[in-house]
């Protein structure tokens, strides 16, 4: 019901599902006095299948990240507990972050998810970096990986339910226009950067998404 906050931090959350119940996930979770862990997942599926995969991908992370010595460490335990018990052909792509407010500093590992962005004055940084996706692959390597903040710095994390909404036309939203909309509002903070880019996508779509839609702003 309320985000975990850190300062000097902002960071918002949206989410819209297609149906009563969906497959996506984010969450927050405070890991110290300096230490945030930021997580956005996606199950393939849609509907109860994938809300009740997703909220034992939750109790998961939960479970494991607070003692996990780092992203890579947590997603390989998380790709262990998967394909451990997970349908065939179902897998889950997931983003896991840790925030290092003192070094400004994110640790991540990109476990087959959208990529994030990190929107820095004019330039937009696609992290590309990261590993294959949860659940098909008992042997899988996840590493850690670490991007430097900067004051300023505004990190975009999405499901591809934003990105992959289309128009009349079926055209995508894309990243493109996540950024156009995030650097509409960047003067609003996180609060909202978050609400113009669920706006923007909303109308583009005509509020008709085909997959849940879920993005995280930091």
């Amino acid at each position: 019901h309320e985000l975990p906050q850190m300062k000097p931090f902002q960071i918002a959350c949206a989410w819209e599902p297609a149906r009563s119940v969906g497959g996506d996930y984010f969450d927050v979770l405070t890991l110290g006095p300096d230490r945030l862990g930021i997580c956005i997942a996606d199950v393939s599926g849609k509907g109860i299948t994938a809300a009740l995969l997703m909220a034992n991908l939750q109790a998961a992370v939960r479970a494991f990240a607070p003692g996990s010595t780092g992203p890579g460490a947590l997603c390989s335990k998380l790709n262990e507990v998967l394909c451990g018990s997970i349908a065939p052909g179902k897998f889950v792509t997931l983003f896991y972050g840790v925030i290092d407010s003192e070094r400004l500093m994110l640790h991540f590992e990109n476990a087959g998810h959208s990529s994030p962005i990190v929107l820095r004055g004019d330039e937009a940084t696609i992290l590309t970096e990261g590993g294959t996706v949860l659940g098909l692959f008992p042997k899988s390597a996840y590493e850690d990986r670490q991007f430097a903040l900067r004051p300023g710095d505004c990190l975009l994390l999405t499901t591809d339910g934003v990105t992959e909404a289309a128009d009349e036309l079926d055209e995508e939203f894309g990243n493109e226009r996540v950024i156009a909309s995030a650097r509409a509002a960047r003067s609003l903070g996180a609060q909202g950067i978050r609400t113009r880019i669920l706006d923007d996508v909303t109308r583009f779509c005509n509020g008709n998404f085909l997959d849940d839609a879920s993005l995280m702003v930091v």
